[in-house]
């Protein structure tokens, strides 16, 4: 019937406007660290995140009137003139269409406008998390998680090079080029490292080791944070990748032991380099340069 295909999409919008709203309490924490209030460039891609999401959760098009009172009822109350520019704006660049007077839909083009918005929002969640982090002085428990890789990983490692098959060799190989691809491009590259790290463990072929590892790295710090620590103080991000990976090439175990224990002793090295000359004039949470 009508009414329940009504309460069926207004289940569906709740859903998609729950998704928002909590993207908008870790925008919103986060901006406000950053720079104490919202940039006008920042709240415009905010209204026009959050109408692309609502019609690409919507199952049939949505008129200017709903598209308002979702607006106002999240937190941006604007006028039905700004609406109207809005909508007439997104139109103009192909991210919606009309529909006759039912409303408007999202189109092909507005589909990736949406997932490029949505990846702007996590990198500024992880910067979030990665500021909270700083300011927390987390700096001994990050140190204490790479101790503890650094005496399990070196182990897998040398297993890897004991049992590693051609097939192992290339899933490695097919990792590092598309970790040096994203390099070469000036893309982060965080997203390969743990893949890195896991398909090690994966050929180590130790369950018992893949399971603290993969408890230890959970309690720890994303991939993104460490590489931007290594960034700002001037590592070659990627190159002891390499090394542990020509090292498991050759067979080695002792060699790829020892080229793992470098790669994280690097790590931990960059951690202490940042923290003492980066963090120190950072003022912790709540408080004021002077406190």
């Amino acid at each position: 019937s009508s009414d329940s295909y009504h309460v069926g999409q207004e289940s569906h919008l709740t859903k998609g406007i729950m998704t928002i709203n909590w993207w908008e309490r870790c925008r919103s924490s986060v901006m406000s660290g950053l720079s104490g209030r919202v940039p006008m460039a920042q709240e415009f891609a905010e209204q026009e995140y959050f109408v692309l999401h609502l019609l690409s959760v919507s199952e049939e098009p949505l008129g200017a009137g709903s598209i308002r009172e979702e607006l106002a009822r999240n937190g941006m109350d604007l006028s039905e003139a700004s609406v109207g520019r809005l909508l007439r704006g997104l139109d103009r660049r192909g991210f919606t269409t009309r529909v006759g007077f039912q409303g408007r839909l999202l189109t092909p083009a507005g589909e990736e406008r949406l997932s490029n918005l949505q990846s702007e929002r996590e990198q500024i969640v992880s910067t979030g998390a990665f500021l909270e982090a700083v300011r927390s002085r987390e700096k001994e428990m990050l140190l204490e998680i790479l101790v503890a890789r650094r005496a399990i990983e070196r182990e897998m490692a040398a297993l890897a090079a004991g049992l590693r098959t051609e097939k192992d060799l290339a899933a490695l190989r097919k990792i590092l080029d598309r970790q040096n691809a994203l390099l070469a491009r000036g893309e982060p590259m965080a997203s390969t490292d743990p893949e890195f790290h896991e398909e090690v463990a994966r050929i180590s072929g130790n369950k018992v080791l893949q399971s603290a590892i993969e408890i230890i790295r959970r309690s720890g710090e994303g991939a993104s944070f460490f590489e931007y620590i290594r960034t700002k103080v001037g590592s070659q991000v990627g190159a002891d990748h390499e090394a542990v990976y020509e090292a498991i090439v050759d067979g080695d175990p002792e060699a790829a032991s020892a080229a793992m224990t470098r790669h994280i002793d690097n790590v931990i090295k960059d951690v202490r380099t940042y923290w003492k000359d980066h963090v120190r004039s950072l003022p912790a949470k709540g408080k004021r340069k002077g406190q």
